[in-house]
Parts: structure tokens; C-alpha cells; sequence
């Protein structure tokens, strides 16, 4: 829209125009949120840190947002994290990107999570009592908000043929565009294993508890360009039939950033014998009047299932939006992401306070 108005404004008033649409995006910016969100665990929740199937865990996962936009709306989400043994620990990088037309945000997140438990191997181990773990987890960081002016044409890059070719603005840049802010965030998760063969996980986070300045203009009023702070909420129920041949896991997640409240409803089963799971999710708004999608999801493991040492498990996914916005204008949104997990310890090192919360939804301890 930006770009239409500033072909028919002189400068200055394209400027204006601009700066308006910046502030305003500011004061209703919202997290991206994706469909495979254990994919992408540290991004979902800092108390995720060291919880892998194994040790070490290198993490990543891809979103494009409606196809058919121009604007190639892009997320991308990169991680590695480890877990200590020896002081039940787990320490975790986190690299953060995002494309939305002219706006491009990124950031770099350093997390820290420790885990008490009950601490024996099984519930058998425990006298028959439930097993449980409790994480706590950290985030902090550095993120930058810039535009790509690249994508924006201004009035005097314009004459009566149109776009003057490999010409440049002499529009003054915005003023804070590109600086860097500090970033915090804090979660944590209860895992609770009722049985041998069940498990529940609930976790809580909260994402820029410092409410850092998104502003591209430099106004000692920020109260409108500070970025909310993103509630998350999720609840998982795993079950594996007594021949551990299927697991079934039902979960649900909730989103509140300042006014904007959305959730996750759905299920996911999960052929053991060939580790490969299917899910249907419904997500949309609490008032049921924004956009809500119906998303598919795939994910296999590519190591096999009897490998001890590394697992390499793939996701797929695909959103088509349902009631009120059809699917034909945007062809709906699509995610990749892979988790690498890696055990680089011994067998006897093995921690009984080890977390796992991982790509299989959450799968009981085999």
C-alpha cells in the first residue's frame, strides 16, 4: 500500500505516509506463530533448552505465509542446544528471521534452562508413583527491525513513464531503522508421566517481558511501538497403546499478545513401528471472526527407529483458511523443519533428570 501512495504524494508526504504505516504496524505487531511448533522448541518455549531426545539437538524450521501475496511473507527459526548431565542443564542458541514485504526483523537469543525431577528412571523405578520433571528456562538477546527500502519506490524515482530505471530516493532514511533492542523471554514446562504408557505436558512462557521499542522514528512517546508481550500457553496428553505400536497425542496452544488472542486445537498419530505421524490442526481466533486455518502436518524419522545415537526427524505441514477467507486468495501457508538430535555421552552417563520434549510430540520414555 506504501508503495501505491507514494507514487501519487511529492515526498514529503510520502515520507508521511510511510512512517505512518510503520507506526502503525508497530503498535499491532505480532509474533508468527507455526503450525509445527515443537519443531521449534526454544522458539516456543525457553524451558525447551536441553530437552532432546538425546543431547544435543540442532533445530530448524521454515514458514511461508499465503503463496499467492507478493510480498513473500517468510519466517525462518534456527537453533542448537545442549544438555548438561551434570548439573541437569540445558544451554541453547536461537537465531530468529522473518520477511514481511519492506519490514525484516531477526534476532539472536541465548537460553538457559534447569530441570528437577523425581528422579528415578521409570515410575516402575518409583515405587509405581508418577515420574515427573519441571523446567524453568531463560531467553535473552539482541533483535533489529529495519526497512528494505529496495522494495519501497518514492516520488522522485518517478516521472511520466513511470519507475525511473536504477534510480535512488533522496528520502532521509528512518531514523531508528536497523538499530538493535534487547530482547528477554521466560517459560517453563511440567511434564508429568501419569503411567507407564501415558504422559502430560503443560508449559508456559512469556515472550518480551521488556516490551522493547519497535520504533523506526525517534519520538520519546513509546508507548504505541512497544512490542507486547506474548503469552503462550500449551497442553499436550500423549498416550502409547501397551504394544507400542501407536501413540496418539491431543494438545492444544493458546497465543495472547496484547489484544490478539489465537489458539491450536488438534491430534497427531503416530505409527511407532515405522515412526512416521500424521496431524490435523484447527487454528484461528477466539472470536472466531480473524483467520482460521485447517493444517495438516507429516513428519517422519529418517535415522530409524531402533538408532540410539542420532535421530533425524522431518516435518511437513500446510494451512488452508476456512469460513469467511477462502483458500483460492492466498493458496494457503506451508512449513519444513528437520530436528537433529545426537547423544555425544556414554550410556552410563545417562541422567534420570534428563527432559524430553521433542519433534514426537511428547512421546512417553521408551
Amino acid at each position: 500500500m506504501s508503495t501505491i501512495l507514494c507514487r501519487k504524494k511529492i515526498r514529503g508526504g510520502c515520507i508521511a505516509v510511510v512512517t505512518c504505516c510503520l507506526l502503525y504496524q508497530s503498535a499491532i505487531a505480532q509474533d508468527p506463530v507455526f503450525s509445527q511448533a515443537y519443531l521449534s522448541p526454544i522458539n516456543l518455549n525457553p524451558a525447551a533448552t536441553g530437552s532432546g531426545e538425546n543431547d544435543l539437538r540442532i533445530s530448524a524450521i521454515y514458514r511461508r505465509h499465503w503463496w499467492t501475496i507478493p510480498s513473500q511473507m517468510n519466517y525462518m527459526a534456527f537453533s542448537i542446544d545442549k544438555f548438561i548431565p551434570n548439573i541437569s542443564s540445558g544451554v541453547g542458541l536461537l537465531v530468529t528471521n522473518s520477511s514481511e514485504g519492506y519490514l525484516k526483523k531477526a534476532g539472536v537469543y541465548a537460553s538457559y534452562a534447569y530441570t528437577i525431577c523425581s528422579g528415578t528412571e521409570s515410575a516402575a523405578a518409583n515405587g509405581g508413583l508418577p515420574r515427573w520433571f519441571w523446567s524453568g528456562g531463560l531467553q535473552f538477546g539482541l533483535a533489529q527491525r529495519r526497512i528494505d527500502y529496495s522494495k519501497l519506490v518514492f516520488a522522485d524515482q518517478l516521472d511520466i513513464n513511470g519507475v525511473i530505471p536504477a534510480s535512488s530516493s533522496a528520502a532521509d532514511a528512518a531514523f531508528n531503522s536497523g538499530k538493535l533492542f534487547p530482547d528477554f523471554a521466560a517459560g517453563t514446562f511440567f511434564n508429568y508421566h501419569l503411567t507407564e504408557n501415558s504422559r502430560l505436558l503443560v508449559g508456559f512462557s512469556a515472550h518480551h517481558i521488556n516490551r522493547p521499542d519497535e520504533s523506526f522514528t525517534s519520538t520519546s512517546d513509546t508507548i504505541l511501538s512497544q512490542l507486547p508481550v506474548r503469552w503462550t500457553g500449551n497442553l499436550l496428553y500423549t498416550f502409547t497403546n501397551p504394544e507400542r505400536r501407536w501413540s496418539i497425542s491431543v494438545g492444544a496452544i493458546g497465543y495472547q499478545q496484547a489484544k490478539h488472542s489465537s489458539y491450536q486445537l488438534g491430534g497427531e498419530v503416530t505409527q511407532n513401528e515405522i515412526d512416521i505421524s500424521l496431524g490435523l490442526w484447527y487454528r484461528g481466533s477466539v472470536n472466531f471472526r480473524d483467520m482460521n486455518t485447517i493444517s495438516m502436518t507429516l513428519s517422519f524419522n529418517l535415522s530409524g527407529k531402533d538408532n540410539d545415537k542420532e535421530r533425524i526427524r522431518v516435518g511437513l505441514a500446510h494451512d488452508a483458511q476456512v469460513g469467511n477467507n477462502s483458500y483460492s486468495y492466498t493458496a494457503g501457508s506451508s512449513e519444513i523443519g528437520f530436528v537433529w538430535d545426537h547423544k555425544s555421552y556414554n550410556q552410563s552417563d545417562d541422567n534420570p533428570c534428563k527432559p524430553k520434549i521433542n519433534s514426537q510430540s511428547a512421546c512417553p520414555v521408551r
